[in-house]
């Protein structure tokens, strides 16, 4: 055999003088340029930034006013906001209020769900978990201690 000879023989070539197909380098939840710093940080597993909404406000409006919609509203999922206000306007009307009794539910459920889930706001990004706003040590532990004549503590 020979260097000019292919060991399977001719190769067949690309119709119209296509290039064969290649995959492309792919960098999963991080885009194609370089990287926007994100205002609240990035998702650890999808790489993804955080959205500027928050997982505590989503749920704690899904479950006292999830009755109008307004958690899935908050987070940008208007159809299901929709959904949820006009299924438990009509359901209402039609049992004559006795549907009230019931109607938390679904809002209760869904509240639950978006505390506890991954929720994702309406253009897919993940809603921000709310961070506990800590009392610096120093406040905790300056205590003011009366001096002495030489600088240190009396008692």
């Amino acid at each position: 055999m020979t260097q000019s000879q292919h060991p399977y023989g001719d190769q067949p070539q690309q119709p119209h003088g296509q290039q064969p197909f290649a995959h492309p380098a792919q960098n999963f939840g991080q885009g194609s340029g370089p990287q926007q710093p994100a205002a609240y940080g990035y998702h650890p597993v999808t790489g993804l930034p955080y959205s500027h909404k928050t997982k505590l406000a989503a749920g704690l409006l899904s479950i006292f006013f999830g009755y109008f919609g307004a958690g899935r509203f908050y987070a940008g999922h208007t159809g299901l906001g929709f959904a949820m206000l006009i299924v438990n306007i009509v359901l209402t009307v039609v049992s004559l209020g006795m549907w009230l009794f019931v109607a938390w539910i679904w809002p209760v459920i869904d509240g639950i769900v978006l505390l506890a889930g991954e929720p994702k706001d309406k253009n897919g990004l993940p809603l921000r978990q709310q961070r506990s706003r800590r009392i610096p040590r120093k406040w905790l532990c300056d205590r003011r201690l009366p001096r002495g004549v030489h600088g240190r503590p009396v008692g």
